[in-house]
């Protein structure tokens, strides 16, 4: 599966393997509603094995980031590599997510 969500008691690790666009839209929404229902207070989007991402997935991260805040949970986007690290950079996001 390219998106997967393990919880443990402080983090929800957010997966992310393969290349996400618009057509993954309900595969993430339906994952992103997985992280924000867990009990942990952090969540983690692991992009280490994300091939590519577009726009649509970037709106969708903007919204898990206000939906994290509204409701009390940190989020961290870790392992981009080098192109989806450029992805968020370019368009200015690196300022808006906390990127490790």
């Amino acid at each position: 599966m390219p998106a997967t969500v393990s919880t443990s008691a402080n983090i929800t690790l957010v997966q992310l393997s393969g290349e996400f666009d618009f057509s993954s839209q309900e595969e993430l929404k339906q994952v992103f509603d997985e992280a924000l229902g867990a009990t942990a207070p952090k969540i983690q989007i692991d992009m280490q094995k994300t091939i590519f991402i577009d726009s649509s997935v970037i709106r969708f991260l903007l919204k898990l980031h206000d939906t994290a805040r509204k409701n009390k949970k940190s989020l961290s986007i870790i392992n981009c590599n080098e192109r989806i690290y450029e992805i968020f950079t370019i368009g200015g996001f690196d300022q808006v997510f906390d990127i490790q």
